[in-house]
């Protein structure tokens, strides 16, 4: 057996310990996290909508998030300066001013569309211009008689999901210099000393990581969002991606306030013991790879709307193969030229079996509700096979005969 294989086997069984634990600690913690902060996020958000009026225009997520990111100045120097109950309290200030940013983007979003509503009330019949957005396919130029900027998608999609961007790396960007600076706090004896010593490590180098695949995530990002799924699910898990996320940042920012006192130093470190594992299980769905393929015979030219469904079969998954069984030269270079596919396969079979994925490393098949069907009855069977609709919803292909019954 060759050190690949032992490897393979090796991460097999960490995976395996990982969903056990997610399935029988995580799974019931997560709903008691989850009762206490639906009640603070009740009270907080009937706080905001009682003081509209008072509250500033600045006072946005983005702020916030820059805000508390801004604390890890003060935290190191006091950490460095021998304090540690005023660090420990700024730590947890910096988790509740994370959790307050969700809930005030929230808030924002839902003012932003009540005012849209009584500018369309009161606009009703105007037929002034607007921006394209990915969903709108109806959107058409009107003549004003002077210049008009558009936004383009990519731009359009990197301003809305940069607040969920910044948020995450800002997290890290606080939390990880302090675990450097508590290495220096960990007693000279002991006999969980290398125990913290590695736990603090590795949670380090996990956040690191964490973070520098947000930002390649980020900026390659294609220009419109993933499809919502129905009826299919991508993971097997116990636990979501979000939640696992949702636990970590609580036994990492608890652990560390924790940590930092010296009467409840041990209890931090078994905060942030377990957050270890959902740390790996955060970076590990994050590099998990996801292959799609796209069927490109149907296409006739390729126009906005074949752009936006191949951006949306890429925002499903890391990669994506656009296969070509015609002889279309102009297309297969077009798609080549897409920054969206990452691969082009000519003289692809017309109808695609298990084994031409399985050879390929193809996860999924992604096609438009309508097309014909280029599969075979076998790999629809398989759970292989997605359609988006004009809803902008994927949903699971089934065999004729499947619906039929």
């Amino acid at each position: 057996m060759g050190a690949l294989e032992i490897a393979i086997k090796l991460f097999a069984l960490v995976d395996s310990i990982v969903e056990l634990y997610l399935g029988t600690v995580i799974k019931p913690f997560l709903s008691l996290h989850e009762k206490f902060y639906s009640a603070l996020n009740k009270t907080l958000r009937k706080l905001l909508d009682d003081n509209k009026s008072k509250i500033a225009d600045w006072f946005t997520a983005n702020f916030i998030t820059y805000a508390r990111t801004v604390l890890v100045v003060p935290t190191l120097l006091l950490l460095a300066w021998g304090h540690t109950l005023l660090p420990s309290f700024i730590v947890i200030l910096v988790d509740f001013g994370d959790f307050l940013d969700g809930v005030v983007a929230r808030y924002w979003v839902d003012i932003k569309q009540e005012l849209e509503l009584e500018e369309a009330s009161k606009d009703k019949g105007s037929s002034r211009p607007t921006s394209p957005t990915s969903d709108d396919d109806s959107f058409e130029i009107v003549t004003t008689g002077s210049p008009q900027k558009i936004i383009s998608w990519q731009v359009s999609h990197w301003n809305r999901t940069y607040g969920g961007f910044v948020d995450a790396v800002c997290d890290k960007a606080f939390v990880v210099p302090c675990w450097i600076a508590l290495l220096h706090s960990i007693p000279s004896s002991g006999h969980i000393r290398w125990a913290q010593y590695l736990t603090l490590i590795f949670l380090i180098l996990a956040e690191v990581a964490s973070g520098c695949i947000r930002f390649r995530a980020y900026f390659t990002s294609v220009g419109i969002p993933a499809p919502k799924v129905e009826g299919f699910d991508f993971s097997t898990s116990a636990v979501k991606a979000d939640h696992v996320g949702k636990a970590k940042q609580t036994f990492e920012m608890v652990g560390s306030a924790l940590f930092i006192l010296p009467l409840t130093r041990y209890l931090g470190f078994v905060f942030l013991f377990l957050a270890v594992p959902l740390a790996y299980e955060s970076v590990r769905r994050k590099v998990n790879s996801r292959v799609m393929y796209v069927n490109g015979n149907g296409f006739e030219k390729m126009d906005h709307k074949v752009l936006k469904f191949l951006m949306q079969a890429k925002a499903m998954g890391s990669k994506l193969i656009v296969g070509f069984s015609e002889k279309k030269t102009d297309m297969i270079l077009t798609a080549c030229a897409c920054s969206c596919v990452d691969e082009v396969i000519a003289e692809a079979p017309k109808k695609l079996d298990l084994m031409f994925l399985e050879k390929q490393g193809i996860d999924y098949v992604i096609s438009s509700v309508g097309d014909e069907q280029f599969v075979t009855d076998e790999t629809l069977g398989a759970a292989r096979c997605l359609a988006i609709g004009e809803d902008a919803i994927a949903r699971p292909l089934k065999a004729k005969d499947e619906k039929a019954d």
